[in-house]
């Protein structure tokens, strides 16, 4: 009686005890923030500096400065961000905000080049930005402020996705990206194979994708993960 209570009681346990020992696989979209919140995670910060020739002279900042000023760049200028979070109701989630969505596979895109350049660059301690080809630009910073209320969201966005870079292969690679149409958020394509468009993404934002889906959508085969 007392060896069937034994294995009455050890199979009983076994649930249990998986649920401590086994923890669920998490989410990109999981993994990602929890890695964001704690800043620490991710190499690229102190990994290297950028350099900016400035009509005052070179000026250095850190990888992840440099993402928030490369987004700030290129968001398409008839994009308006609202200071309300902007919800949209999807199936796999209760809500999530589409501006945000847009802002953070921008973010990935844009860091995602910048890594990109500098390993091809060979890892310099410092790194040329003009090695990039890209460009960067600082929005203004009034209170209340249109340019303020994206800069805001624009650095919400950059730290939620701190390090994540598309890989393929377990290879960071090079994330073509185009603006379909200089200020019209009018056209809607896919972009063809050709990269990723900056007003089609927002449009896949507002058709309820998240950021994640949204870079599958214009790359084949790729991942997202954490640069360390």
């Amino acid at each position: 009686m007392k060896k069937i209570l034994k294995i009455f009681i050890v199979i009983i346990s076994l649930p249990i005890i998986g649920s401590i020992l086994i923890k669920p696989p998490k989410s990109v979209y999981d993994s990602i923030k929890g890695k964001a919140e704690k800043n620490d995670t991710s190499v690229i910060n102190s990994a290297f500096r950028v350099m900016v020739h400035e009509g005052r002279g070179d000026f250095y900042y850190a990888p992840e400065k440099i993402v928030e000023l490369m987004v700030a760049a290129q968001i398409p200028k008839d994009i308006i961000f609202s200071e309300s979070e902007d919800f949209v109701e999807t199936t796999s989630q209760s809500a999530y905000d589409l501006e945000q969505e847009y802002l953070k596979a921008l973010a990935i895109v844009f860091r995602t080049n910048l890594l990109y350049t500098w390993e091809c660059e060979g890892c310099p301690e410092n790194l040329d930005f003009d090695r990039t080809g890209l460009y960067i630009r600082q929005l203004g910073t009034d209170t209340g402020s249109e340019e303020y209320i994206k800069w805001k969201e624009i650095e919400r966005a950059v730290a939620f996705t701190y390090g994540a870079v598309i890989t393929k292969e377990n290879r960071v690679i090079a994330a073509p990206f185009f603006t379909s149409s200089q200020g019209s958020m009018l056209v809607e394509e896919a972009g063809e194979g050709v990269g990723f468009s900056l007003n089609f993404a927002y449009i896949l934002a507002q058709d309820g994708m998240d950021f994640y889906k949204i870079l599958q959508y214009f790359y084949d085969g790729i991942s997202v993960a954490i640069y360390e």
